[in-house]
């Protein structure tokens, strides 16, 4: 099935399949079974099992992403706990760690563009992790389990 959302504010969200948000503030948890494409949208906690897509967004509590994560303009208030082997941010901002978890990929990589900010440290669990700064971005802590790629 799908959601959609438009503008307005609503308590929670949950779904399965494919779930679009547009202009939507959430109050409480989001816990999504499949892919999220948003837009605009301000998210307390988020808890995904599937791709995600993020364009102006805000997200002001913890976030758990199992799966890739391409994030545009989007500010991550807390932590960002992820499984993936494909993560990209453009203009992005998390405030503290960003820890990407064991998954079953050989290589797992972080790009930061277009002045994009990790925070605190950026965690890979696997110990091989590449990390791609462009345009400025920068990590205020260290990688840990992974190196730095200059592009």
């Amino acid at each position: 099935g799908s959601v959609t959302c438009g503008k307005g504010v609503v308590e929670k969200l949950t779904g399965n399949g494919m779930v679009s948000v547009s202009g939507t503030t959430i109050n409480g948890p989001t816990l999504i079974n499949g892919m999220l494409t948003a837009d605009d949208a301000n998210f307390s906690a988020l808890n995904i099992n599937g791709s995600v897509s993020l364009t102006q967004c805000s997200i002001n509590d913890f976030a758990e992403i199992k799966g890739s994560l391409n994030a545009s303009s989007t500010k991550f208030g807390r932590s960002l706990d992820i499984y993936s082997g494909a993560i990209r941010f453009i203009n992005s901002k998390i405030n503290d760690n960003l820890q990407i978890h064991h998954t079953d990929n050989l290589e797992q990589e972080v790009y930061l563009d277009n002045n994009s900010e990790v925070g605190g440290d950026i965690i890979f669990d696997d110990g091989h992790g590449k990390v791609y700064i462009r345009g400025g971005s920068k990590i205020v802590g260290k990688v840990i389990g992974g190196e730095i790629v200059e592009k």
